[in-house]
């Protein structure tokens, strides 16, 4: 448990230049003299029978690779003499006029290694540029949630499940407001990188209307008519392709009031949410999980929000569709609940963590789907001192 979490969620660790470059095991940078050792050793007790600029040509290609500029002029430098020293003591005699070639052959290689290692520090230096816009514009997306609002404690999981982004179709927010601790979860038809103006537009219209909508029903419709707007916009952008019926966002809004008591939940046809209790865990699914996000004008309502007790000591899961809808090899779906009894009174940290690794080894490893996933319960004391920092699974 890690109650001295200050902030959870989109956290990505920032990329320096020096991690942009691929840290590679001792035996590849040993590689290239090892090349040159070989080649030497196997050239020069058999003369005319077998010729090692071959390795020479390949140790100096090698280091074009996996070493900095100053090494790669010193491999270069090392085969060409190497080169030069099968030429003279074993090739020329053997094969006259064709070693001089192959040698000639061998210096263009050799040296070629040096713009060619250029290239690929430009080639990493661009991906180093890339990788810090994703990660600002990701941060911008999903901003960090508190790990306390008020004496709300709470944790995020998050998943893309493309490895384009760190962002997908699923989204998560949490505001403190004067109504309680509001959190929003959703899922945008689709996935990857496409999905992402959808998640932005929603989570920004959400952190902002959460502070000035007194109920739950009135906030789920003006985030409603906020993707509708969107959905709007989309369609005339692409000159009116595809059906606004096509564009939706499922999603779930809590409302935890000040000092807990009890949880409201409002579904706009979202997958359950989970309460774990003394009593013990049992789904949430609401009577009437509506329409989703953007089909508001399909639903006049009214739209009503259910209540359960909520204690403190008590927790609340909201999950999407990557975690219940996640498959093993043999179809079977997965279940939190036993990893929910096993881990809810331990706190949301150590809940969004156990689940995350149960999925991924229900999974076998791989998500097919976006995946985020809220635990939030009620401490009595509200926050509790740090007392180290955590970094990794989304928490700092």
């Amino acid at each position: 448990m890690s109650p001295h979490r200050r902030v959870t969620g989109l956290l990505l660790p920032h990329v320096t230049e020096s991690e942009t470059f691929p840290s590679l095991p001792s035996w590849v940078r040993w590689t290239p003299p090892v090349l040159t050792g070989v080649a030497l050793a196997a050239d020069l007790p058999t003369p005319g029978e077998w010729s090692g600029d071959v390795l020479l040509a390949l140790s100096a290609m090698t280091a074009a690779c996996v070493y900095p500029p100053a090494l790669v002029v010193l491999m270069a430098v090392l085969n060409s003499a190497a080169g030069l020293l099968l030429l003279l003591a074993t090739h020329l005699g053997a094969d006259g006029g064709h070693a001089v070639i192959d040698y000639c052959a061998l210096l263009v290689l050799a040296w070629a290694s040096i713009p060619v290692c250029w290239l690929r520090l430009s080639l990493y230096r661009r991906l180093h540029g890339a990788q810090q816009a994703a990660e600002y514009a990701q941060r911008a997306v999903l901003p960090p949630v508190r790990s306390w609002l008020d004496h709300t404690w709470i944790a995020v999981r998050y998943e893309a499940a493309s490895r384009a982004a760190a962002v997908g179709g699923d989204l998560y927010a949490a505001e403190a407001t004067p109504y309680g601790v509001r959190l929003l979860i959703g899922d945008v038809r689709g996935k990857g990188p496409d999905a992402i103006p959808a998640v932005a537009a929603l989570v920004g219209s959400f952190r902002e209307a959460a502070h000035h909508t007194e109920t739950l029903p009135l906030l789920a419709r003006h985030l409603d008519e906020a993707v509708a707007r969107y959905i709007r916009d989309l369609a005339s952008v692409r000159g009116g392709a595809g059906s606004p019926d096509e564009q939706f966002i499922t999603a779930a809004v809590a409302e935890i009031p000040a000092g807990g008591g009890e949880v409201r939940l409002l579904s706009r046809g979202h997958c359950p949410a989970y309460l774990a209790t003394g009593e013990g865990v049992r789904p949430w699914e609401p009577a009437d999980a509506g329409l989703p996000l953007g089909l508001g004008d399909l639903d006049p309502g009214p739209w009503e929000y259910e209540t359960r007790s909520f204690v403190p000591g008590d927790l609340l899961l909201l999950c999407t569709d990557g975690l219940l809808e996640s498959r093993d090899a043999h179809g079977a779906f997965f279940s939190p609940e036993d990893g929910l009894r096993a881990s809810w009174r331990q706190g949301p940290p150590t809940v969004v963590e156990t689940l995350a690794a149960l999925v991924h080894r229900h999974a076998g490893g791989s998500l097919a789907d976006d995946l985020a996933l809220i635990a939030a319960t009620v401490h009595p004391t509200g926050p509790l001192p740090p007392t180290s920092t955590v970094v990794g699974g989304g928490a700092v």
